[in-house]
């Protein structure tokens, strides 16, 4: 059986920077990776996010070239998260594919379509975040999720909550408040649909205390990186909704969180890290599951200046729906996107 790992990296730039507490890009990086076996392909995305994930575009280049070098799988080194949930996905790509099944019935979903989220980041004022908003609601979307802070945070999503009164919104702090914060109070009083993270991610306790306070469903993101720390969070109650993220747990422990999370009557949601329509395709995928009642996903082309997938992924009636296609089509070579490409390489597994 021939076997082979194809890696490509990517510098793919916004169609607007993108900021919030802890950082802000004008480019996004991944790396694509690709498993080939027999003449079929899988396809997977390592997307490390500057200021969320400890690893770097340059660490997951590396570890992934050093498990290519060592024939995949047969290296003991540790990888980063993104990079081995970047192989995992490559493999049930490869699996979905082989099956000649869509990715959403090989992971056990429904195929259902998943509300549209436009993920919007910091404006320095509120009218600028308005425009931001407009632009999306036209292009389809009917859910916005705003990067906060302190200083930018209740009179920006007032003006969007009073512009757009038919639109569910939701915001987003990064962990920037602290428990005793008086805005936390003043954006209870807005009518979200979850604050998410509002509290450093170290501060469970705190998320529990607001919580139990709060009419506002809190949702954490930056705590649920592993498995055991989300079975932290629901051990001490600290949230309603637990966003989790396909591109750094892996199909499989997403999976089995997704269950986790709904045994115990906590919301699941599935977050991105502003991948292309690779990493999008997995998320979306997951999705699909019954249990999932959230995302913060919409097509990649609303985000990124060029994308490797040919496909046009369309926004109907605010809803994104799933691939029902074997596969998703993936091409590195033709412009725009091949302007975008930074370095490629091969390995013979």
């Amino acid at each position: 059986m021939s076997r082979f790992l194809h890696l490509v990296e990517l510098g793919i730039p916004l169609h607007h920077r993108f900021s919030n507490s802890q950082a802000a890009i004008s480019e996004r990086r991944v790396v694509l990776v690709a498993i080939t076996e027999d003449g079929i392909t899988g396809w997977g995305e390592a997307a490390p996010y500057p200021g969320y994930t400890p690893e770097t575009v340059e660490d997951v280049w590396e570890a992934l070239a050093a498990r290519g070098a060592d024939a995949l799988g047969g290296s003991r080194r540790r990888i980063p998260a993104t990079a081995s949930a970047a192989l995992e996905q490559a493999r049930t790509d490869l699996a979905a594919r082989r099956a000649g099944i869509p990715l959403w019935s090989y992971l056990g979903g429904t195929g259902r379509p998943s509300m549209a989220c436009a993920a919007i980041g910091l404006e320095v004022s509120p009218d600028r975040l308005a425009a931001r908003v407009e632009r999306m609601v036209q292009a389809g979307a009917r859910q916005v999720k705003i990067k906060i802070e302190p200083g930018r945070d209740v009179d920006h999503l007032r003006e969007v909550r009073e512009r757009f009164p038919g639109l569910t919104v939701a915001a987003d702090a990064n962990g920037s408040y602290r428990p005793g914060d008086p805005a936390l109070a003043e954006l209870d009083d807005l009518g979200l649909a979850y604050l998410e993270q509002p509290l450093p991610s170290v501060d469970l306790e705190g998320h529990a205390g607001l919580r139990r306070r709060s009419v506002t469903p809190i949702c954490l993101d930056e705590p649920a990186t592993t498995a055991e720390a989300v079975e932290r969070i629901v051990q001490q109650e600290a949230a309603d909704l637990v966003s989790l993220k396909p591109g750094l747990l892996g199909p499989s422990a997403t999976l089995r969180l997704i269950e986790v999370l709904s045994a115990a009557g906590v919301g699941v949601k599935i977050g991105g890290l502003v991948e292309t329509s690779v990493g999008r395709a997995h998320a979306l995928a997951l999705a699909a599951r019954p249990a999932v009642v959230h995302t913060d996903m919409v097509p990649a082309h609303w985000l990124l200046a060029a994308d490797p997938s040919p496909c046009t992924w369309e926004v109907m009636d605010g809803l994104l729906f799933p691939l029902n296609e074997r596969g998703l089509e993936v091409s590195t070579g033709e412009a725009p996107l091949s302007g975008c490409v930074r370095r490629v390489a091969d390995f013979v597994l």
